[in-house]
């Protein structure tokens, strides 16, 4: 088998990691990830560069050994404030147009999300395909979009792009997780002798969502980077189960060993703006890795995931039709999560 080069931008955040594990559990590839701050890591090679650089980039990254570009970050921002559209390209075309000309480049992924049909922004016709139209305002999944069809016209690589929803993980390192804001307001409720309570709106718990495990995205991007046929395409990446908050909430509760609750409409950013001295209660009590509520976890993106009143559901038949039929029962995972993170002592 030809061995393969992976060249994984933010390849310590989130989802790049784990299309690092993937890769490495794979086998055949050669792996470099990008970083401002590399990670130490077994079985890959690490630069430094800041994509945002273009000078940079074109000092650091002309590799002629990479076959594939899996592009996987995003420039710094607060949660829900715009992200730049002007600095989110420049870095993808940075890396492109250092890589391209260099050598062997086969495929580029780059990770985009829903908010390319503006699920963020109200209501949306569903389900989405990947043929639904691009949202009425400005978002950086476009111009990258854009950019990729056009630099691969003509040439001998490809581009794919995919669309997941609501990320959702074990990592105990990483606020912007939907696992870890319910984990973390769980805890903090038991301790406060309440019921598990739902955050949202009435509305917002009873209609569908979807959820997208990072470990499942991974397999499919390295499946769309692989798959001829994914060529110049983009995909929806999702769980594929599609339920209700009210279906999830009591096997949550279950878990906690909690009663369910209502909904509450509250603000998760407001409500736990106080809830500061019970966090260091709950992690004294019961010996966890100490952690600041602050930090642990990522409030006003728990408000993003909890609160629209509207369904959301992307097709995955483009991607079962091409082979890729992976699902994800999101109850079962938020309880492997859940468990991972009492295992590393992050919650009681």
């Amino acid at each position: 088998m030809t061995q393969k080069t992976a060249l994984v931008a933010g390849a310590s955040g989130l989802i790049g990691r784990r299309i690092v594990e993937h890769l490495i559990e794979t086998g055949g590839w050669n792996i470099i990830g990008l970083a401002r701050t590399p990670r130490t890591s077994n079985g890959m090679r690490w630069i430094a560069v800041d994509l945002n650089d273009a000078a940079d980039c074109a000092r650091k990254l002309t590799l002629p050994e990479v076959t594939h570009l899996f592009y996987a970050a995003r420039y710094d921002h607060p949660e829900g404030v715009p992200e730049s559209v002007e600095i989110n390209a420049a870095m993808l075309e940075n890396v492109v147009n250092a890589v391209a000309p260099s050598g062997q480049l086969v495929h580029v992924h780059a990770v985009h999300g829903s908010k390319y049909y503006g699920t963020q922004l109200g209501p949306v016709e569903v389900p989405l395909t990947e043929q639904s139209p691009r949202a009425n305002n400005r978002n950086f999944y476009f111009q990258q979009e854009d950019f990729l069809r056009a630099q691969s016209n003509g040439k001998t690589w490809s581009y794919s792009t995919s669309r997941p929803h609501s990320f959702c993980d074990p990592a105990v390192d990483y606020a912007r997780s939907a696992s870890m804001v319910i984990a973390v307001y769980a805890a903090v409720q038991r301790e406060l002798g309440l019921p598990l309570d739902f955050p949202g709106t009435t509305a917002s718990f009873e209609v569908r969502n979807q959820f997208t495990d990072t470990s499942l995205l991974a397999r499919a991007i390295a499946w769309m980077a692989c798959e001829r046929r994914c060529a110049n395409q983009s995909f929806n990446v999702v769980n594929g189960d599609y339920p209700r908050w009210a279906e999830l909430w009591p096997g949550i509760a279950k878990t906690f060993d909690m009663q369910t609750g209502a909904a509450s409409n509250v603000k998760l950013a407001t409500y736990m703006a106080d809830k500061g001295p019970v966090w260091d209660l709950v992690v004294k009590k019961h010996g966890l890795k100490a952690t600041s509520l602050e930090s642990v976890a990522l409030w006003p993106y728990g408000d993003y995931l909890l609160r629209p009143e509207w369904e959301i559901h992307s097709s995955t038949d483009k991607a079962r039709g091409l082979g890729f039929t992976e699902t994800l029962d999101t109850g079962a995972m938020f309880a492997q999560h859940f468990a991972h993170y009492r295992a590393e002592k992050i919650i009681p």
